[in-house]
């Protein structure tokens, strides 16, 4: 158990310096690793212990390589034009998916809502969460080229620019996709009136926009 626990945080350190996103500069291994390593060697010797078995480490450096793959998210980069430079964990291979169904276009959106640009966007996060944001998106359907989207609470981007990000994206991504919509045109308004249902009048306009995200 000791060794798993070993190896366990030299993986971790690992995917640590994965994490630093100026990765022009090659990496070479650090002191840390060097001395943990030295010690898994030393205590191995020593004491008798029979070290776990290459397939036991591999698997669990599998496994932690897996999941450091998502740490970081395509859309910012994309976004920011980072991805034909070495900044980029990403290329412009990695952005056009082979596949396009719903199950992509779901992922493509939990990209942008959990990118961040979407921390300022999307009331699943705290920062926005605070200021009364509460919007997210959701697919409706998708039939061949078009989808159909849903734009769900009070965000404080005017609700045609969250639109227009998920549309640009989408395409990006599954260059098969040419018409992202909503399934109604009062999805875009951020006032919506509120009518009597017996006369028709007028009662009020509800502001469908969260409060001023940063007080300008």
């Amino acid at each position: 158990h000791f060794f798993v626990y070993l190896q366990y945080h030299l993986n971790v350190l690992d995917t640590t310096n994965m994490m630093r996103r100026s990765s022009s500069i090659p990496s070479s291994p650090s002191p840390v690793r060097c001395v943990a390593l030295l010690l898994l060697c030393t205590i191995s010797s020593s004491l008798g212990f029979t070290p776990p078995s290459p397939q036991l480490l591999g698997s669990i450096s599998s496994n932690l390589s897996t999941k450091s793959t998502k740490l970081y998210n395509i859309y910012d980069d994309w976004s920011t034009d980072l991805l034909s430079t070495a900044s980029s964990d990403y290329t412009y291979e990695d952005l056009i998916l082979p596949f396009c169904d719903e199950e992509a276009v779901e992922e493509c959106l939990e990209e942008l809502m959990d990118s961040d640009y979407g921390k300022t966007m999307f009331g699943r996060h705290d920062m926005a969460a605070n200021v009364g944001i509460t919007g997210t998106l959701e697919l409706i359907s998708l039939e061949g080229p078009e989808a159909t989207l849903s734009l769900i609470g009070k965000f404080w981007h005017r609700r045609e620019t969250v639109l227009g990000k998920a549309a640009m994206y989408l395409n990006a991504r599954m260059p098969e996709i040419t018409s992202i919509t909503v399934a109604s045109a009062e999805d875009l308004n951020d006032f919506e009136e509120v009518t009597d249902e017996f006369t028709g009048e007028v009662l009020y306009v509800e502001d469908k926009r969260s409060p001023d995200f940063n007080g300008d």
